[in-house]
């Protein structure tokens, strides 16, 4: 299931922006603006911001997750070859939106289910996990190394996302094999009541908050680091940014040891700062210049990623109690993938008009350590509030397949939120 839910986005989304970027202007068929690059992630924003808390209540309260996810792979589906012929930059970026509608509920839908059926989630999910990036790993290699395979590269085409589209229709039948997963017993009263308790949490909120900032850079580096690869002639771009997935199923094998050994609060603090590493890395490589600088800054990717994203999701399953874990997950997508992408995309879409494709200049400029630089920044703020205003605090007991107990509110105590911080090593 993991696999296949990565594999989807890893055909594609990793050369979208190249894609864009020679068909904007006078290149190619000039479908797209200059700014394109970064508006696209809006896209994405839009569909995280009301389709994942919508679909966590439904399989919270009324549908099977296996149905729900099959019913989203096949639209998905549908909407990627409707991409791929689109030849007006008004529909391509509503197709898109429709996308990601359809997209953005299936990761926090695939981990909650798996969260609910692994008998210790806490040790086994970031090995089920993992195979998520293998997955991207191989249909990005596939699309990286084609032109080892035929002698032409497929980047800047609509290949990878026919290949995506692939993908997703044979994730859509493979959902309706996995194991029964119905909506877990909780109080029946309005479901618009649980989800209250979730945002009446200040642990819940003070977590979403902080993964909203760091999701801030996070869209800047995956919207622009293909088409950085491809604009400074590196060999295989789409196969070098399959090293961030390496690093990342390294990094996920070993957080059951890590998270036994840190606390979670300076687990974090080390994915955000390494997120301002990488960026830093990616402004003083200069191009191909020092590509060694490069290829450090795609392989801190495990650290950036692992230990404050999948780690996020971990925490959140834990503070919410039994029946609101479906929604918990659609409410951290909403803020990564939503607000925190709608925020990326705009900034994103700013800094690329002034620095790489500014309107009027020929050749555009590409001024990619300035481009960096501002993502570098916005990682250290993150890092910094992250550090001064987070406290860990008690949870509901992880996920198990047998698991019934009734909803309760997740409302934490200052006093049990200090108290959490000095004596339990993981939230």
């Amino acid at each position: 299931m993991m696999g296949l839910q990565w594999a989807t986005i890893g055909a594609w989304t990793s050369t979208l922006a190249t894609y864009i970027g020679a068909n904007t202007g006078p290149s190619g068929e000039a479908i797209f603006g200059s700014a394109f690059v970064g508006d696209i992630g809006a896209a994405t924003a839009i569909g995280a911001l009301f389709s994942p808390a919508l679909c966590g209540l439904l399989v919270d309260r009324w549908f099977n997750t296996e149905w729900v996810l099959a019913a989203l792979n096949a639209l998905s589906a549908v909407l990627l070859v409707a991409l791929s012929v689109c030849g007006h930059q008004g529909l391509f970026f509503l197709i898109a939106v429709c996308y990601y509608l359809a997209y953005a509920p299936t990761g926090a839908l695939a981990s909650s289910m798996a969260l609910r059926q692994l008998p210790n989630s806490a040790q086994d999910f970031p090995r089920v996990r993992a195979m998520g990036t293998v997955g991207y790993i191989v249909t990005a290699s596939l699309v990286g190394l084609w032109p080892k395979l035929t002698g032409y590269s497929i980047e800047a085409t609509v290949i990878p996302m026919w290949i995506g589209a692939a993908v997703h229709l044979i994730y859509t039948f493979y959902a309706l094999t996995l194991p029964s997963t119905p909506p877990e017993e909780s109080d029946p009263a309005s479901p618009l009541s649980g989800a209250g308790q979730l945002w009446r949490s200040r642990s819940v909120l003070a977590f979403l908050a902080i993964s909203l900032l760091v999701a801030i850079p996070f869209r800047g580096y995956e919207s622009f680091i293909n088409l950085y690869l491809n604009q400074n002639n590196y060999a295989y771009p789409a196969w070098v940014q399959t090293f961030a997935q390496y690093s990342e199923v390294l990094v996920m094998l070993a957080i059951p040891l890590l998270t036994a050994r840190f606390r979670l609060k300076n687990l974090v603090l080390v994915g955000v700062l390494a997120w301002a590493a990488r960026f830093a890395f990616l402004a003083f490589s200069d191009g191909a210049a020092h590509p060694w600088m490069t290829y450090t800054a795609i392989s801190l990717h495990g650290f950036s990623f692992v230990l404050v994203f999948i780690l996020g999701q971990l925490y959140i399953d834990r503070l919410a109690p039994p029946g609101l874990r479906g929604s918990a997950q659609g409410l951290h997508v909403l803020a990564v993938f939503g607000v925190g992408s709608m925020i990326s995309a705009r900034l994103s879409g700013w800094a690329q008009s002034v620095w790489l494709t500014p309107v009027g200049v020929d050749p555009p400029p590409y001024e990619w350590r300035s481009f960096w630089l501002l993502q570098c920044g916005v990682s250290l703020a993150a890092a910094l509030l992250f550090a001064v205003f987070f406290f860990e605090a008690p949870h509901h007991p992880p996920s198990t397949p047998n698991e019934d107990d009734d909803s309760q509110p997740v409302e934490a105590d200052p006093e049990e939120v200090s108290s959490a911080e000095s004596n339990n090593p993981v939230a």
